[in-house]
């Protein structure tokens, strides 16, 4: 009797460190998280975002920065602000800073000026997705879009809304 309770208990813990193994596994940006969102009812729009088209989530657990003329089809938590400094100079600046942070990956941009990124949670390392737009506004002069959306859950208690406010304060002269 006690064996077979020492086996299942284990067994469970292996099963554990596998999992979480499993969910922060570098080779799988999403992964076991991705079906979790998708088991939950979660939005699954973690490709690249097309901002011309992006239409915001019902649930509240995404965050948008974006001009209007760029977004037309969805409502911006607030405008996007514009920078003295061309559209390269911002982008390197805001890379720097988004990768500052911890717990962010790289993922593979779909245009030059396109990123995106993955930001996990400290504990459970669920991840939320970020794409990130830069546009030239004119002579030395640029602006940018950023989407943030969990990958996983109804409410995310404002944290993506909370990381665009801090990766804005952060990169901001």
């Amino acid at each position: 009797m006690i064996r077979a309770s020492r086996r299942i208990v284990l067994g469970a813990a292996f099963l554990l460190v596998a999992a979480g193994a499993f969910m922060t596994s570098q080779s799988a940006p999403f992964g076991f998280w991705q079906a979790i969102g998708r088991a939950t009812g979660t939005r699954a729009d973690l490709d690249p975002i097309d901002f011309a088209t992006l239409e915001r989530r019902s649930s509240p657990n995404d965050a948008l920065v974006c001009p209007e003329d760029v977004c037309p089809k969805a409502r911006a938590d607030r405008p996007a602000p514009e920078f003295a400094m061309s559209v390269g100079q911002l982008k390197e600046r805001l890379g720097a800073a988004i990768l500052a942070e911890p717990r962010v990956q790289a993922l593979a941009a779909p245009s030059e000026n396109h990123l995106r990124f993955v930001q996990r949670s400290f504990l459970m390392r669920y991840p939320d997705v970020v794409d990130v737009l830069v546009l030239p506004r004119g002579e030395a002069r640029s602006t940018l879009a950023l989407y943030s959306r969990s990958a996983v859950g109804h409410s995310d208690l404002g944290v993506n809304r909370a990381r665009l406010e801090r990766w804005l304060a952060a990169f901001t002269p």
